[in-house]
């Protein structure tokens, strides 16, 4: 630790005459103004005389205060900043405090709008829904369905009949279905969903409509130019005497079954009895009630019809 200066020793603090100021005795002369006397003669207003001035002296404006002044850039300065900041608040309060409650667009002036209070207090009457079209039979449990096929085709190679499969929704349930083609002459579907070949040919839209409005459609292309081969029977006289009946026949006489087409009804003309059918072998194909012959396997077989005393056939070709 260095030793302590005896007291007469330590610096005292001197007052300049020349500029006023006080320094400390380690200066031989002032450090603000030199102590260069002024020029009687000489005069700072006309500039023949300039005072020379220490740092301290030169910033003290103000006479006892060692700080300079602001300048006018720098007040210019502020006044500029605080103009920013106002015009940012007025920004935030007349645009973006209002997008952001009312979720609108800048872009959008209008959506900044306040909505007006409605006026009125007399209640709004609701609309009942629309009564459905279609009673629903107490025995339907089904809410929807699908059909097997969405679009076909009908041409001369396949000109057989295709049934429409429908598998309803939920499984094991029960519905009612409607069947209609948007151009019977082109196709013509029946109440079991049996889309038949029309008069022409082009394209048709079967409808399937379940009751209480839900349908599902199937697009049909016909291009079926030949009837196919039917024959007509010889006429007969039914046992037991009497006038003959007329002529009786079926819709076709040969046809073929395959996955893709996997059913046709064959349909008796000539008579409004009703018809007796049965196949030959059960193992190829099946037949029902109504004349529908259903795929089973491979094969061939022979379907017979019976009706007014008379025997039809048709064969029947599974692929």
């Amino acid at each position: 630790m260095a030793p302590k200066q005896p007291w007469s020793n330590r610096p005292t603090m001197k007052h300049c005459e020349y500029c006023g100021e006080d320094y400390a005795s380690t200066y031989k002369h002032c450090p603000f103004c030199d102590e260069v006397p002024m020029d009687p003669e000489a005069s700072v207003e006309d500039g023949s005389y300039t005072p020379r001035k220490g740092r301290r002296l030169a910033t003290n404006t103000r006479g006892g205060g060692y700080g300079r002044g602001p300048s006018p850039l720098r007040m210019l300065g502020i006044v500029v900043s605080l103009a920013i900041i106002i015009a940012a608040v007025i920004i935030v309060i007349s645009v973006i405090i209002p997008l952001v409650t009312k979720g609108g667009s800048v872009d959008d002036p209008g959506t900044l709008e306040s909505t007006p209070p409605a006026t009125s207090t007399t209640p709004v009457e609701e609309t009942p829904a629309p009564s459905p079209t279609e009673t629903i039979p107490a025995d339907q449990t089904a809410t929807g369905f699908t059909l097997n096929y969405t679009e076909f085709s009908l041409s001369n190679r396949y000109p057989d009949p295709v049934t429409l499969t429908v598998t309803f929704i939920p499984a094991g349930s029960t519905g009612t279905i409607t069947w209609t083609s948007s151009d019977p002459e082109v196709v013509s579907v029946d109440e079991n969903g049996t889309v038949s070949p029309g008069s022409k040919t082009g394209s048709a839209t079967i409808t399937a409509t379940m009751a209480g409005g839900v349908t599902q459609t199937c697009l049909v292309r016909n291009s079926v130019t030949s009837s196919g081969g039917s024959t007509t029977e010889p006429s007969q006289s039914p046992s037991g005497g009497g006038t003959a009946s007329a002529t009786l026949s079926l819709n076709r006489t040969d046809f073929t079954l395959s996955s893709a087409y996997p059913s046709y009804q064959v349909k008796v003309s000539g008579t409004s009895s009703t018809p007796t059918w049965s196949i030959a072998n059960t193992g190829v194909a099946t037949v029902s009630a109504d004349g529908t012959v259903t795929y089973v396997s491979r094969g061939q077989t022979t379907l017979t019809c019976t009706v007014d005393g008379q025997t039809l056939t048709c064969i029947v070709r599974c692929s």
